[in-house]
């Protein structure tokens, strides 16, 4: 293994009597200590190490407020006096400039927020009837451009379009509509009733292409998620219950049946089958796309990796409950220690590559092949954050941010976590 393991953390400190008894004054361990500790992230970092610490800009909050981060915007919202009243601020990241200030009734939680063009989409759920709702905002004002009682799905700011789930008024009813992003208006919609399941082609946040529905008769439809026509309809063997789940993997979509199996449809043939399996998929969580294969976990501990051309088991472990797929490698972890500890994976067989220590993953990094990593440190309020070179097994150290409390996000060049005053911090990466 080539890794590098850095300990970071504290030293306990063993004397003995005849050391206690001695006039010599006492060793500075915690000194030699942080000294050593500078030595080794010279020797790691190279000439960033030289750079003076990175000083965060900071972003007001207050504890009760809540951050969300999505790609190059920082949203801060807080609580009014006024009972009901939200403040969203909007930042531009990397630079940390505020880009707009909305203040707006909600009765509940706001879930996220999101941009689209200039405007902003804020999904609400109202504490009083469990339901949702999406708001648009424009710039320069705090009423609503427009909302519908309906969860966001998806925004394609190129089409114009935002995609909506609204429940129905009996359980398991729902219309999935696509909005006109300027006024609101429903272009097209799709009824899901309530022996009817339907899943979209991806939740990784980008707008997804298909609709997929499977009625109670038995019917697989695929509908374009842009106009919500259909593309391509066949009739199956699995009808809609309770042991039917449906599960969108890249061009496939798998429906499971309990003890009969898994099937594969091709999209790109015309939901055809592409294969099937005997495996009981039921129990795992997903299975998803992951690369050009699809993985799925068991809910306590399991991995079990598909050849999406065959429906064949790939490979399986019992030793990871999770994994991340970036680039030709899987990062995992292992769950049942007393500190994480990041792995790298070969996802093509699961061989384990290289045991990188007491870090954690924090998704793809800064090029390909690279990951951003995460450290805290036992006992302190400080994180110390890196890229992980995955095809070299080594741990670039990038700095360390500290008084951090946690809900750390990395993107477009930053570091941005909550610290322990509750305000938000932005560390520039070098």
């Amino acid at each position: 293994m080539s890794g590098v393991l850095i300990d970071l953390g504290d030293v306990a400190r063993r004397e003995s009597q005849a050391a206690a008894e001695t006039v010599a004054p006492p060793v500075p361990y915690r000194l030699l200590l942080a000294f050593l500790s500078v030595l080794l992230l010279i020797s790691l970092a190279g000439s960033a190490a030289h750079a003076d610490p990175v000083r965060p800009v900071i972003v007001p909050a207050v504890l009760g407020d809540t951050m969300r981060v999505a790609g190059d915007r920082l949203f801060v919202i807080s609580r009014s006096e006024v009972e009901g009243r939200r403040t969203i601020r909007t930042y531009a990241l990397p630079d940390v400039t505020l880009l707009s200030r909305h203040t707006v009734t909600v009765h509940g939680d706001v879930l996220g927020v999101s941009s689209a063009g200039d405007l902003l989409l804020v999904t609400v759920q109202d504490e009083r009837t469990i339901t949702f709702g999406t708001i648009a905002l424009r710039p320069g004002a705090d009423e609503p451009l427009w909302q519908r009682p309906a969860r966001l799905q998806g925004v394609s700011v190129a089409d114009g379009l935002a995609l909506v789930r609204e429940e129905g008024a009996a359980f398991g009813d729902a219309d999935w509509h696509g909005v006109d992003l300027r006024t609101g208006t429903v272009r097209w919609t799709v009824h899901q009733g309530d022996r009817d399941d339907v899943a979209v082609s991806r939740y990784d946040g980008a707008y997804p292409q298909w609709l997929y529905v499977l009625t109670g008769d038995g019917r697989l439809v695929a509908r374009d998620a842009r106009t919500g026509r259909v593309v391509a309809e066949a009739h199956v063997p699995e009808r809609r219950d309770t042991t039917t789940s449906l599960w969108p993997a890249g061009d496939l979509v798998l429906i499971g049946a309990g003890g009969s199996g898994t099937t594969g449809y091709d999209i790109t043939d015309g939901l055809a089958p592409s294969w099937h399996t005997g495996m009981n998929l039921s129990w795992y969580r997903g299975p998803s796309q992951c690369g050009d294969l699809i993985c799925a976990f068991l809910p306590q501990r399991g991995i079990l990796v598909i050849d999406p051309v065959s429906g064949r088991e790939r490979w399986s472990s019992d030793r990871w409950d999770f994994a991340e797929r970036i680039g030709a490698h899987l990062l995992t972890g292992m769950p049942d220690t007393a500190y994480p500890r990041l792995y790298v994976l070969d996802a093509q067989t699961g061989d384990v590559l290289a045991d990188m220590g007491l870090w954690q993953s924090a998704g793809p990094g800064p090029e390909p092949g690279t990951a951003y990593v995460r450290r805290t440190v036992s006992g302190e309020d400080r994180l110390w954050y890196g890229v992980l070179l995955l095809d070299r097994h080594r741990i670039r150290v990038l700095g360390s941010a500290d008084r951090v409390a946690g809900d750390c996000h990395f993107t477009v060049g930053v570091l941005v976590c909550r610290r322990i005053d509750a305000s938000v911090g932005v560390w520039r990466l070098r």
